[in-house]
């Protein structure tokens, strides 16, 4: 029995994939959306292991026009949409002097403006249905910040104030707004989907041997890595099925403990330890 009808950004590889392939697994209609349908492949391969159907449309969340057919495709098919993941996104790293000015704005537009002009396109139908479910995946860095994540970790601290505030307008029409917050998870996001900033290796870069050194360390992160895919999508299927869904989903055990400590420390205790330490790792010295 279908549930309902939902919309996931970014399906054509990593957690939009999996999420996509899991909400249809357990009944949902789920329109799997990507920038380029030629990138389809892994996700109809994906959907035939699972024996799944899934419908496939092309949406860029950075074009107005794409976001507005798609929306007016699922509109004439189904008649509702019950909720939307706002996958889609990108990963910039570089220390903020050697990111360009329109780089920042690049990885806005991609993480920030496009999440809000998918959101803005569906709301109006989920706010005249009384009910509807908005996810949107942020990340420890909208959380916490470290070196060499400066406009990404603005991108997704910025996200974190969107969906706070969206949350508070939406609740009394009954579409409820969450986050999910994972920490690193086993998908390519952090090769293929992971830019890095122009100046970032540059020679005359005063940063650039700390920003190698800090590339290491996220590298071994990434592969060593014990969130898998499919735990996140678990949490994405938690959230639409819930009475009452919270506000915001950690994900995976070091998070939750890295974001528990900075919470319940006094004062600035948490981010004087976590400067030095980060500092100490990358330059050899707490200063």
């Amino acid at each position: 029995m279908t549930k309902g009808a939902v919309l996931v950004t970014g399906a054509s590889s990593g957690l939009g994939l999996e999420t996509a392939v899991f909400l249809a697994g357990h009944g949902y209609r789920v329109y799997a959306t990507m920038r380029n349908l030629d990138r389809r492949g892994e996700l109809d391969a994906a959907a035939a292991r699972n024996n799944v159907q899934l419908d496939v449309l092309q949406l860029d969340i950075k074009d107005q026009a794409s976001i507005q057919k798609a929306v007016a495709t699922i509109t004439s098919r189904t008649g509702e949409l019950y909720a939307l993941v706002n996958n889609a996104g990108s990963i910039l790293r570089g220390y903020f002097e050697d990111v360009s000015e329109q780089e920042v704005r690049e990885i806005f537009e991609s993480n920030v403006f496009g999440t809000m002009a998918v959101t803005r396109a569906v709301l109006p139908m989920m706010r005249k249905a009384h009910r509807g479910s908005i996810v949107i995946l942020s990340s420890t860095a909208g959380m916490m910040g470290s070196p060499g994540s400066s406009a990404y970790c603005a991108s997704k601290f910025a996200l974190e104030g969107f969906a706070e505030c969206l949350r508070q307008e939406m609740v009394a029409f009954g579409v409820n707004v969450s986050l999910i917050v994972p920490g690193f998870v086993r998908t390519e996001l952090f090769g293929k989907n992971r830019h890095v900033a122009s100046g970032a290796m540059a020679a005359a870069s005063p940063y650039r041997a700390w920003f190698e050194k800090l590339e290491q360390i996220a590298d071994r992160e990434a592969e060593n890595a014990v969130i898998t895919p499919t735990e996140v999508a678990a949490v994405v299927l938690k959230i639409l099925e819930a009475e009452h869904p919270r506000l915001r989903y950690i994900v995976g055990r070091r998070p939750r403990f890295l974001l528990n400590l900075r919470r319940y420390l006094p004062g600035e205790i948490f981010d004087n330890f976590w400067t030095r330490e980060m500092t100490r790792r990358l330059t050899g010295t707490s200063k």
